[in-house]
């Protein structure tokens, strides 16, 4: 049995739509959160009918990650042999003891419940790349403490979670998946979420700001949602990858520049580019100018973009080494950022960043 936790996340439910028809699953359990409108129940078959889940593929149990035993009787859990840890928060702007009680108190939760398990036989815990934080230069998948700060809570409570399950490896079959900016599906352009990349995709789309701060050189890491959802069940039903540590990140020869990337969105917005300025500089001086301009969307915008602008100045690469030597043997590699990133874009735009459906790609 596979107990998967963040079902409705981006990741998530990628995932829970492989293993829904993966004959060596057996039986899929998905720890859901009741809100105040639905049941657990509820919830999974709504989720189950967007991405199409065959009925009665996975069943839901009630239960919050941030509840002790995860708010679930131990006997229920007592058949799991599988564990995906899945949710977390990923909002960049929660105060540190909100994002904890999530994410790492979340984490620590886990722990304890898969100690109940008398069946497991692993615990696979989706991370992040930034965990590296405000690191340079090439991070290996090896490397976890430093003392380089972070850029905000997400990324600090990550690290944390890490830590926490790094210290369990000596008494639980862990092994962790560090995605880096996820985007949605390469051959879709499907996504569960709009953030991060699709920030400052929209305000270019959309004309918010007068010039637009970044270094064209900087490195852009992005892999698209199924790449990522493959990687984690492939590595997570591979025996060895156990005490591992695994990028799923485009890496060095498959991720891009800032340039790059937006030389290619206003190719396809058919837009001349608005002017370029040093990041520096729109800090220093042209940001306080414009936040006296009497637009309340400006100010949103220029609010927005501090939380996501740090992701367009970084400069830090991840190596993939010992991904790519598990994952290439099943056919499962990550497409360099460049094959894919006009169909993320096109469908950024034919749903006006999620606010109309994704068109279906059997669709005039």
């Amino acid at each position: 049995m596979l107990l998967l936790t963040g079902a409705t996340g981006m990741v998530g439910r990628e995932i829970l739509a492989r293993a829904a028809i993966d004959p060596e699953v057996t039986q899929l359990l998905c720890l859901i959160r009741p809100t105040g409108q639905e049941s657990a129940q509820e919830r999974l078959a709504a989720l189950c009918q967007t991405m199409a889940v065959p009925v009665g593929a996975a069943r839901a149990v009630a239960g919050d990650v941030t509840e002790p035993g995860l708010g679930v009787p131990v006997e229920d859990l007592a058949d799991v042999t599988h564990v995906i840890h899945c949710a977390a928060s990923v909002s960049f702007d929660l105060p540190l003891a909100e994002a904890r009680g999530v994410n790492v108190t979340g984490t620590q939760h886990v722990l304890d419940a898969c100690r109940t398990m008398p069946l497991l036989k692993r615990l696979d815990a989706v991370s992040t790349c930034y965990v590296a934080g405000r690191r340079t230069g090439l991070i290996l998948e090896s490397d976890l403490e430093h003392d380089s700060g972070f850029h905000n809570t997400y990324e600090q409570t990550k690290y944390e979670s890490e830590i926490l399950l790094r210290g369990a490896m000596s008494e639980l079959p862990i092994a962790v998946h560090r995605p880096s900016i996820v985007v949605g599906d390469s051959r879709t352009g499907r996504t569960g979420a709009w953030k991060v990349l699709y920030w400052p995709l929209k305000v270019i789309a959309r004309g918010w700001l007068p010039v637009i701060p970044y270094d064209p050189g900087s490195r852009l890491d992005i892999v698209p949602v199924d790449f990522v959802a493959d990687g984690v069940l492939t590595l997570a039903s591979d025996p060895t990858t156990v005490g591992g540590t695994f990028h799923l990140a485009a890496g060095p020869g498959r991720d891009t520049t800032t340039g790059e990337l937006f030389s290619r969105v206003f190719r396809k917005l058919d837009r001349r580019p608005p002017l370029r300025v040093p990041p520096a500089v729109f800090r220093r001086g042209i940001r306080p100018l414009l936040l006296v301009v009497p637009s309340q969307r400006l100010k949103r915008t220029l609010t927005a973009g501090l939380v996501y602008r740090p992701y367009l100045e970084l400069g830090l690469r991840f190596d993939t080494t010992q991904a790519d030597d598990h994952l290439a043997p099943a056919g499962v590699t990550c497409p360099a950022v460049t094959d894919y990133i006009d169909t993320i874009v096109q469908t950024a735009l034919d749903t006006d960043f999620g606010r109309r459906p994704t068109p279906s790609p059997d669709s005039e």
